[in-house]
């Protein structure tokens, strides 16, 4: 997980597999600094029958687990569950514990929605970007999204896609991107896409469809140009977005002309 952690018992021969974001859990330590790390996804059937049996027979403590299983069984809430697994091994702190728990309690609140793309988003991170890009589509295909989320996902998975440079579905997703959440990152996303597979024929249609002006594309080639390497894309959007000032006038009128040529 790219960090030491001290294990109090030997590590499991065989790990627990947290298939919805890919990672793999061999010690009780390890799952408490995954619950504290990643308290905004998990949710009430993490704590399943399969993770217990693992905390029994594969960490070796069966005293949690019988007091996870009693627990489960009288409908314990969620919470107090976890509670008692940060508790079990002491690689938190009393503080990290109650914070967590207190976390834990506040995440109940996010959307399915919310969550799903947080394990998605989780998947990008891990580096797992095939399965994201599988989370991601799932999440449009559930429907009922409002128009600017549907298009922040869209331009997420626009990014899987240029992760995996694969540039031309890239383009196509930012493009859809943009068309929902009228974002100038979506925009300049689908600009430096194009950019990179040399294609000036799309970057013309796209000028021309959303009245991009000539000195303004000049302005996201140099920024395309001294980013240099499409890691560094996100920070060079974010620099120009908030210290040049002149941008927020073109993202307006791109903004105004869309909406008039497609509604809001």
């Amino acid at each position: 997980m790219g960090e030491l952690i001290l294990c109090k018992r030997p590590i499991a021969a065989a790990p627990f597999y947290i298939e919805s974001v890919s990672v793999n859990i061999y010690s009780i330590e390890e799952l408490s600094w995954f619950i504290f790390h990643h308290t905004d996804i998990i949710e009430a059937d993490f704590i399943s029958d399969e993770l217990i049996n693992w905390i029994s027979d594969e960490a070796g403590y069966r005293e949690l687990a019988e007091r996870l299983r009693s627990g489960l069984n009288a409908k314990t809430p969620f919470h107090v569950l976890i509670e008692m697994i940060l508790s079990s091994c002491g690689y938190l702190t009393p503080k990290e514990i109650k914070d967590t728990v207190r976390e834990v309690q506040l995440q109940a609140g996010l959307s399915p929605v919310e969550k799903k793309k947080k394990r998605a988003d989780l998947l990008i991170k891990n580096g797992n970007i095939r399965k994201a890009i599988i989370a991601y589509q799932n999440i449009l295909a559930s429907g009922d999204l409002k128009r600017n989320i549907y298009g922040d996902i869209c331009h997420d998975i626009g990014y899987a896609y240029a992760r995996l440079f694969l540039f031309d579905e890239a383009a196509a997703w930012y493009k859809k991107a943009y068309e929902h959440n009228l974002s100038i990152k979506s925009l300049m996303q689908l600009l430096f896409a194009l950019m990179e597979q040399n294609d000036e024929e799309s970057i013309a249609d796209i000028v021309n469809t959303y009245h991009i002006r000539d000195d303004d594309l000049e302005r996201a080639r140099a920024v395309f140009k001294a980013a240099g390497e499409t890691k560094k894309i996100d920070d060079a959007i974010k620099n120009i977005t908030s210290e040049d000032t002149d941008i927020h006038d073109f993202v307006n009128g791109l903004k105004s002309d869309y909406i008039k040529r497609y509604g809001a």
